[in-house]
């Protein structure tokens, strides 16, 4: 990940991972969440295939994706994972 930028997969997850409404919108329906975000195809099949208990910890969450923790934690922090729902 560029340093300094954080990924829009960072984002997604770190909102996903603190609101769970939208967690679960990712969940069942990731193509109409990922519409116009930066992310890879591969990082959509990886997302596409995440389950609720994968949200169980950031490091579960993180490694499912292949982010690192800090990363994640990024995404946690970013003022778009607090502000938007999707």
């Amino acid at each position: 990940m560029n340093s300094d930028r954080t990924s829009d997969l960072a984002i997604v997850l770190g909102h996903a991972f603190q609101c769970e409404d939208c967690r679960n919108r990712l969940l069942n329906e990731p193509e109409r969440v990922l519409v116009g975000r930066k992310i890879t195809r591969e990082q959509r099949e990886q997302l596409s295939k995440l389950t609720p208990q994968e949200f169980g910890n950031s490091q579960t969450l993180a490694a499912a994706v292949g982010l690192s923790a800090a990363e994640l934690l990024e995404g946690v922090n970013h003022p778009r994972a607090r502000l938007r729902h999707f």
